[in-house]
């Protein structure tokens, strides 16, 4: 109402309006910017800065929320997941997941508090304040929301913002994001894969699956087998989760995958498999008529696993087990999982080389100079 009637020009029942917003809710930040906007085109340059600070004070200090998802996540790291690991309580990981969020999205009207109040007292011939003002909104990075895309710097830079801003923009100078044009799960599963022993390739080149994921997705697999019972994985790849997971006592076995080619490959290898379910669907077109199980594996290229995510808590059993492929612990992820209600831990996998390719993005290596894959493990309780 009070943007309303700002837009028809009735200022003074806009401020009637914000004021009674901000009344019932003093936390609203929104209610207060808008009510500093507003003191600002009337030319209520004091009442507008106030307004602004008081924004400021309500926005989370970004480095020690970056501090507290960092800490709270490597909380839940386990040395070496097993049937018998007691998964924590989620209830402070969720907590640090809303406060993050609320963070990320505070840093665009953060920025705008402290440039507009720089503005004002520049008008007011205070430049030492001003300067101030400018300084602490240049401080913010402008590419912070891409740098809190990847938790990974958060994991191994707790509480250190610039750490994590340089670790972030040292790994797209050496490994840059993909320049291709972007391609939907449309026009990827009518694009010609080429096969390789060691990797799958798209026709410019872009890594599918490369063999040096392996060794994750055979300790991915013993992950999802130990509870034996029915088994499903998203994404057939080059058939190494699925060969590892044949390895050990399941009932059933389903394989979801989209990709002509990929399916003509799964199918002939399992030709001489018993137990074997090939769906030859969309993950989206065959959840329906499946489940649940005792453990769940996903990893596709196409498309986001974000809407699988959400699906996973139905799909399980009581007990079951669900991780999936994921180099960096991308907060969006988290995020979802955190409305699941499944347990978590953290696994943190060391392996000794990573290929040069343009799939991995985290490059940097820990004390003993291993590279460091985060298995995130879920589990219904």
């Amino acid at each position: 109402m009070g943007a309303l009637h700002a837009e028809a020009g009735r200022f003074e029942s806009a401020e009637a309006s914000f004021c009674k917003a901000a009344l019932e809710d003093p936390t609203c930040s929104e209610a207060h910017f808008n009510l500093a906007v507003l003191f600002l085109e009337n030319g209520k340059a004091d009442r507008a800065i106030e307004k602004f600070i008081k924004v400021i004070s309500l926005s989370p200090d970004i480095s020690s929320v970056h501090k507290e998802l960092g800490e709270t996540i490597i909380a839940y790291e386990v040395p070496h997941f097993d049937s018998k690991t007691e998964f924590k309580d989620m209830s402070a990981l969720n907590s640090a997941i809303a406060s993050y969020r609320d963070a990320i999205d505070a840093i665009p009207i953060l920025r705008e508090c402290h440039r507009n109040i720089g503005e004002v007292l520049m008008k007011k011939g205070q430049y030492s304040e001003a300067d101030t003002a400018f300084a602490k909104a240049t401080k913010i990075p402008h590419d912070l929301q891409e740098v809190f895309h990847n938790v990974g710097a958060t994991i191994h830079c707790p509480g250190n913002l610039n750490n994590a801003v340089s670790m972030h923009r040292t790994v797209m100078a050496h490994a840059p994001d993909y320049e291709g044009d972007e391609i939907s799960e449309q026009s990827y599963l009518k694009t010609n894969l080429t096969f390789t022993d060691s990797e799958i390739l798209l026709p410019d080149g872009f890594e599918v699956m490369m063999e040096w994921e392996r060794p994750i997705m055979e300790r991915s697999a013993e992950m999802i087998t130990m509870n034996g019972g029915d088994v499903l994985n998203v994404g057939f790849g080059m058939a190494i989760i699925d060969t590892a997971i044949q390895a050990y006592d399941v009932s059933t076995h389903t394989i979801i995958e989209a990709h002509p080619q990929v399916v003509r490959k799964a199918r002939a290898w399992a030709r001489d498999k018993n137990g074997i379910n090939i769906v030859a669907k969309r993950w989206q077109d065959a959840i329906g008529d499946i489940g649940p199980f005792d453990g769940i594996y996903f990893d596709t290229l196409m498309p986001p696993m974000i809407p699988f995510l959400r699906e996973s808590y139905d799909l399980l059993k009581k007990g079951g087990v669900f991780t999936f492929f994921q180099m960096m612990v991308q907060f969006e992820n988290i995020e979802a999982m955190a409305n699941t209600e499944l347990n978590f831990v953290l696994e943190r996998m060391p392996f000794k080389a990573v290929e040069k390719n343009r799939y991995y993005r985290l490059l940097e290596t820990d004390s003993s100079g291993h590279y460091s894959a985060p298995l995130l493990i879920y589990r219904k309780s």
